[in-house]
């Protein structure tokens, strides 16, 4: 056996264990620290769960001696090799097939957060202005943050890995608790509970732990940082939390609450601020930035823009 297919097998292994109903926390992190240790192993699961997907369909086997259907998955014939010839056969034979699993839903908030409770007991809050897709699979619970904000608490399901998409970046869990942003080629996650294993764009897999975060902006790398669990979804209690962040950040936040473009002026991108900002209407939000920064908010009710302050 050479090494990759040694690799492989391995990945086969991992998948398997994963998707028993009977896997731990622990499986888990064994997991994490496999795919970590080198990218074969990440692209050779990743191949694994691909074919899963394409091979999520049922095959409806009738034994002669037995006037009942029988369903037996596709995808196990791939998973479990003593399998495959009854699959070939049934395939061969075009019995029929059916497809399970649940449409697709898609989410919108407007002014307010807006929450949606899932059928496996996982809650999402969706931010203002922000919008999803939630597709919940047989083998999966597959979320695609369109645009936004959502802070999610997820219910334990070993045989069903839940996995939220946004704009080139994948978090997958198993069940906790952790917030993420998407909105203007700017990524965040921040775990409050749990272990997130987080994919950025162009980049290799981070396993995040209570009171870690990490943020991408564009194709720049991504940025590890620790922060207060109980911090992570502050926006949920009314205020955005800023720890050193640039001015240019606290803009993209404003774009997203105010629901218009919030520009900042080069001679400003400079500022950074550390404290609290309290969510309210556009006047409170506008009047806190120009009581926490030296700039001047110049509303023309289309868009904001910020600039120095006592600058024409």
């Amino acid at each position: 056996m050479n090494a990759a297919e040694k690799i492989d097998r391995e990945a086969r292994a991992w998948f398997v264990r994963l998707n028993d109903g009977e896997a731990s926390e622990a499986d888990w992190l064994g997991f994490l620290d496999w795919v970590e240790a080198d990218d074969a192993h990440r692209l050779a699961y990743d191949r694994i769960e691909q074919l899963w997907v394409q091979l999520d369909e049922p095959i409806e086997i009738t034994p002669a001696n037995d006037e009942r259907p029988q369903f037996k998955p596709r995808r196990a014939a791939w998973l479990y090799p003593g399998l495959a010839a009854a699959a070939a056969v049934a395939l061969a034979v075009g019995v029929g097939t059916s497809f399970i699993g649940d449409p697709a839903q898609h989410y919108q908030a407007g002014d307010q957060p807006r929450t949606i409770q899932l059928e496996d007991g996982s809650q999402i809050v969706l931010n203002r202005h922000s919008e999803m897709t939630v597709h919940m699979k047989r083998g999966s619970r597959e979320i695609t943050l369109d645009d936004g904000e959502a802070a999610f608490d997820v219910a334990h399901d070993a045989s069903r890995p839940f996995i939220v998409s946004a704009d080139g970046h994948d978090v997958r869990v198993l069940g906790t608790a952790f917030n993420v942003l998407s909105h203007d080629g700017r990524f965040s996650v921040g775990v409050a509970r749990g272990v997130v294993s987080v994919t950025p764009k162009g980049e290799g897999l981070f396993r995040l732990t209570a009171g870690d975060r990490v943020d991408q902006s564009g194709e720049n790398a991504p940025v590890l940082s620790r922060v207060d669990p109980a911090r992570v979804s502050a926006w949920r209690d009314g205020v955005l939390v800023y720890r050193n962040a640039n001015v240019a950040e606290i803009a993209d936040d404003l774009s997203r609450y105010l629901d218009k473009p919030v520009t900042v002026s080069p001679s400003t991108l400079s500022l950074r601020y550390t404290g609290v900002i309290q969510l309210g209407d556009e006047t409170t939000m506008l009047n806190q930035i120009e009581d926490i920064l030296p700039v001047k908010a110049s509303d023309n009710g289309a868009a904001v823009a910020l600039n120095p302050r006592g600058a024409d």
